[in-house]
């Protein structure tokens, strides 16, 4: 039988621009591939999500881990802009998992570009699907989580 093929105009087509952005969703990252900041702040959804559930504030538990108040609010701070910028649910998986979500792996992307100062990168990464008009707060959250986790105590 041969494959399947969608024009540009079926509908469930996806338009080839997108093409290569959903198989590489499609193909679950590694958490340990992660940079440490990368980590922490991936790891800082997980952890809020559940303390949310349990209706508990996560800042004590992540200055704990952080070793620093400063950067625990900074990255809740990050933790809440995604939820408010983010067009549906943010999705993450279970703190134990290795494998990260489409979204934990789009904001492994957004930590990547901000270490790397690169605001171009940054926007690139979620344009089209977060709306332009909320990059700015997504952006400067980010900075200031990632500036904060990277003066944390070793």
């Amino acid at each position: 039988m041969p494959a399947q093929t969608h024009s540009a105009g079926a509908p469930g087509a996806l338009p080839e621009r997108f093409a290569e952005t959903v198989r590489a969703l499609a193909r679950p990252q590694d958490i340990r591939g992660l940079s440490l900041i990368g980590l922490h702040v991936v790891m800082a959804m997980r952890l809020c999500a559940l303390f949310e559930r349990a209706a508990r504030d996560p800042v004590p538990d992540l200055a704990q881990r952080y070793r620093s108040v400063e950067a625990a609010v900074g990255v809740h701070d990050l933790v809440r802009a995604i939820v408010a910028t983010w067009p549906e649910a943010f999705m993450v998986n279970r703190p134990c998992c290795l494998a990260m979500s489409p979204d934990e792996a789009t904001l492994a992307e957004l930590v990547r570009s901000t270490c790397l100062g690169d605001r171009a990168r940054f926007d690139a990464t979620i344009a089209g699907f977060v709306r332009s008009d909320r990059h700015e707060r997504l952006f400067d959250a980010t900075v200031r989580a990632v500036a904060l986790l990277q003066a944390c105590p070793a």
